[in-house]
């Protein structure tokens, strides 16, 4: 069942963001893999106990509501970035952002953590240590999880 829901929930972020650039988890798997590629940013779209559960390593945690030219004054104009939250909608939110603000190679993570933790792929947590459970942000999200990756935290979104 979580396997199903979440499928529905990446032809949903396909519905309502057509003009994202949708990357799948096994893709940037391979990139992140590939030390002749140029490394993405990683921005990571969730709050800050999310990402104090379990994040991609080297990903850079920033706030859902900050604007594109917040997020880009630091960043060169030809890095790539990729976005992820929980499931998709605050990422593809911020990537539509970005790419909107004028960034030319802006991708959400099709999946987003979820889609990466289900598929047993690298978190870390504190202290960049290994991680495998990821913080469900809210009901649906514990929905979307099984349990073997799905955090035990006391409070949950709406």
């Amino acid at each position: 069942m979580h396997r199903c829901l979440r499928a529905l929930a990446r032809v949903f972020m396909r519905v309502v963001f057509p003009s994202v650039r949708q990357l799948p988890a096994g893709q940037l798997a391979a990139w992140l893999a590939d030390p002749a590629r140029r490394q993405p940013l990683l921005l990571d779209v969730r709050l800050p106990e999310e990402f104090a559960v379990s994040h991609l390593a080297g990903a850079r945690r920033v706030d859902f509501g900050s604007r594109a030219e917040e997020v880009l004054a630091s960043v060169p104009p030809e890095q790539p970035i990729v976005c992820y939250c929980a499931a998709g909608f605050r990422s593809s939110v911020m990537a539509r952002r970005l790419a909107g603000a004028g960034h030319k190679e802006v991708f959400n993570l099709e999946g987003a953590i979820f889609d990466w933790a289900c598929e047993g792929r690298p978190l870390v947590g504190a202290e960049d240590r290994p991680e495998r459970e990821v913080h469900p942000f809210n009901w649906i999200g514990r929905l979307l999880l099984p349990g073997k990756v799905c955090a035990r935290v006391a409070s949950l979104r709406h």
